[in-house]
């Protein structure tokens, strides 16, 4: 991971904006410039980056991870078992003590993510806002993580066909979880053993669950003629992809195709909208005028996409009021859909990369309905 040219970026912005110092408290911000991805429970932990060090303020049960992953300068450890008494309990007499000695004035900080008791210490400390430069600098990625994405993207394709074609009447949604799940893992441990894979899923089956978009699996049993929306993201050593289908068990409705296809339609305009220079409203607007025209634009109840990368959700956000501008380096799910109440719901999501000469599509799970009547 090049978090050199990273921090380098960083300290320049700060050189610029007159800022001495900057505090990072956002735990996938930290792994983007350290490389450090720690488990947060209830222990704060804090980065300090300055124009001459980067330190990490971390727990002892960090400690030794710390130093085995971050690219860090110093690391500085509080306790929380007895070891003495010279020794820091709480991270905030650190900060503060680091924050005195490099004497600073200006202190950048992620307004949107800094605790307020964090805030109310830097009283008398000048504060400028980073995030918004972060976000933007976490918008494009560089071809290390597009790697890392391209490779999640193959590892949750694996996930999404292996709960489809396994799955058969009388098993429950949580089963057609754990199928994807095994595959995903044995491919993992060969492709890329050592490597930090992370797993989300979701299957709501049936006309009820299926028509509320972000529903947890639950032990309900599939039904012959159910409508099942199987959703994955996986990540890769912190990097997400997602990839969805939307499928039917043992027959489909007339009814139901119909909408399919509409879906299907709404995705494909979306994603042949996709370039650079095109804005994000006009990927939304590309999959919201083929609902709306089909008659179904009340159900289609949220934007046509997100950003993926360290987070689940990030920018840039397919809205209809974006005006943001697509890059090459951009990664983004393409996922429109509609939700009936009582009749059901109809989405596929796809990864895509836009690249500068249009776009990439990087799951590759077959679409039409032939393929995803089971």
């Amino acid at each position: 991971m090049n978090v050199r040219r990273r921090i380098r970026a960083l300290r320049n912005h700060m050189e610029e904006e007159n800022i001495d110092a900057a505090i990072l408290i956002d735990p996938l911000n930290q792994y983007y410039f350290t490389g450090f991805y720690a488990i947060i429970y209830s222990r704060p932990i804090v980065t300090l980056i300055t124009q001459t060090s980067v330190e990490l303020i971390v727990p002892a049960l960090e400690e030794e991870h710390a130093k085995e992953e971050g690219q860090i300068d110093k690391i500085h450890v509080y306790y929380e078992h007895p070891v003495g008494h010279d020794v820091f309990m709480e991270p905030m007499s650190i900060l503060n003590k680091l924050i005195r000695e490099h004497d600073v004035r200006t202190l950048g900080i992620e307004s949107n993510k800094i605790p307020y008791a964090f805030a109310l210490t830097f009283s008398k400390i000048t504060l400028r806002d980073i995030g918004r430069f972060i976000e933007n600098m976490r918008l494009v990625k560089d071809r290390e993580e597009l790697d890392l994405i391209e490779k999640a993207a193959e590892l949750a394709d694996i996930g999404v066909w292996e709960s489809i074609r396994n799955t058969t009447p009388g098993m429950t949604e949580l089963e057609i979880d754990a199928i994807g799940n095994k595959a995903i893992l044995e491919s993992a441990a060969t492709k890329y053993p050592g490597s930090r894979v992370e797993l989300f899923v979701m299957s709501p089956s049936g006309p009820e669950r299926t028509a509320m978009p972000h529903v947890f699996s639950i032990a309900r049993k599939i039904q012959k003629g159910d409508i099942v929306i199987h959703s994955r993201q996986v990540a890769l050593l912190g990097y997400r992809a997602e990839s969805e289908r939307t499928y039917f068990v043992g027959s489909v409705k007339k009814e139901y195709k119909d909408m399919f296809e509409v879906m299907i339609e709404a995705q494909r305009k979306a994603i042949e909208s996709v370039r650079p220079g095109v804005k994000c409203s006009e990927v939304d607007n590309a999959a919201r005028k083929v609902i709306e025209e089909a008659g179904y634009g009340k159900y289609f109840i949220h934007r046509t996409g997100h950003g993926l990368g360290l987070s689940a959700h990030e920018g840039p956000y397919l809205r209809f009021d974006s005006n943001l501008e697509l890059l090459p380096g951009m990664v983004i799910s393409i996922e429109p859909g509609f939700y009936i109440p009582k009749v059901g719901g109809f989405r596929h999501s796809d990864t895509v990369v836009v690249t500068k000469k249009g776009r990439k599509i990087i799951t590759k799970v077959p679409r039409d309905i032939d393929s995803l009547v089971v």
